[in-house]
């Protein structure tokens, strides 16, 4: 049966590795250039340096000059998900052509049938999913020094939340697939709900997975380096951290027209609004939680995944005749 199922799924097979294929061949050469002038510039010194000086200046080139990679590995996060779907099109095709039923009119038992053709691919999706992110972690490593790895387009890419999303997508499509035995709908419908839930994860999930952290420090005074961290909200306030609204206004061209920090809105503080009694107060994920967000956000989204795949499996095995 395992030889069987394979070769139901060979020609998807060879898709999803043709994908990954063509990903490395681009990926690959400009990470050993980006590797090789990160070491060159000697731009490790320049990670933690939030300074103004030559390394401002330095770092700027050098995100200018490769930030294709970010934008490259930000589109192939969807190759998990086609993969899924081209996993889960054998399963859902033998559901909708009725093919299954030769299957279980000769020696192979239903559960035999089931445990088989899903069992491969999950571990199809799974294989392409941790290919790509580990292409993902070592393609990107300088810019992550830099960067950090707190917003979507690599937090998306890397660690271990493409794998649950690979099992999310094929979950929704088998699912799908045995209730309705359309292959076709089927599939559309599982991609449209990927592309909404990761949407969801990146603007609203991810900022609630954990407590953020809240700081407040005087305004006259340089905050905590957030550079490499998940902001979630600044503004200005009192000492306690409450938000002064009048406080905050339209940026300006002037020198005191406010900062500026990734991954967050620009807040600027009017002039008269400076002072001994104004603080900042900034909401974030600091970047040493990457791992923890990763673990959560995977046992929420694989979980799903895996409940989903074990509802086709068990409505197959007992409601399909």
């Amino acid at each position: 049966m395992i030889w069987v199922g394979w070769r139901q799924q060979r020609t998807e097979t060879l898709i999803a590795v043709a994908m990954l294929a063509l990903l490395a061949a681009v990926a690959i050469p400009v990470g050993v250039h980006m590797a090789s002038a990160y070491t060159h510039e000697g731009l490790g010194a320049c990670a933690d340096n939030v300074q103004p000086g030559p390394c401002n200046v330095s770092v700027a080139s050098f995100l200018s000059r490769f930030s294709g990679m970010n934008v490259l590995f930000t589109w192939s996060t969807i190759l998990p998900a086609v993969a899924a779907l081209l996993f889960a099109a054998p399963f859902v095709l033998d559901l909708d052509n009725g093919t299954y039923r030769l299957f279980w009119t000769q020696s192979i038992t239903r559960r035999r049938w089931v445990v088989t053709k899903l069992g491969l691919s999950v571990a199809g999706s799974v294989a392409v999913a941790g290919c790509l992110l580990a292409l993902a972690m070592w393609s990107l490593e300088p810019l992550d020094h830099l960067n950090g790895r707190m917003s979507n387009n690599s937090f998306d890419a890397e660690g271990i939340v493409p794998i649950a999303y690979a099992l999310f997508v094929l979950g929704v499509a088998v699912a799908l697939g045995a209730l309705w035995r359309r292959t076709v709908p089927a599939l559309l419908v599982a991609f449209v709900v990927y592309v909404v839930g990761r949407a969801f994860a990146d603007s609203w999930l991810r900022q609630r997975l954990l407590t953020p952290v809240k700081t407040t420090w005087p305004a006259s005074r340089a905050g905590p380096n957030l550079n490499q961290a998940l902001v979630i909200n600044q503004f200005t306030s009192d000492r306690q951290g409450h938000e002064i609204a009048s406080a905050v206004g339209p940026c300006t061209t002037s020198s005191s027209g406010g900062s500026f920090l990734r991954h967050t809105r620009q807040v600027c503080v009017q002039p008269h609004a400076r002072g001994a009694h104004t603080y900042m107060t900034a909401l974030y994920q600091p970047a040493s939680r990457f791992w923890e967000l990763q673990s959560v956000e995977f046992a929420i989204v694989a979980g799903i995944g895996a409940l989903l795949i074990l509802l086709a499996g068990w409505w197959t095995q007992r409601r399909i005749a």
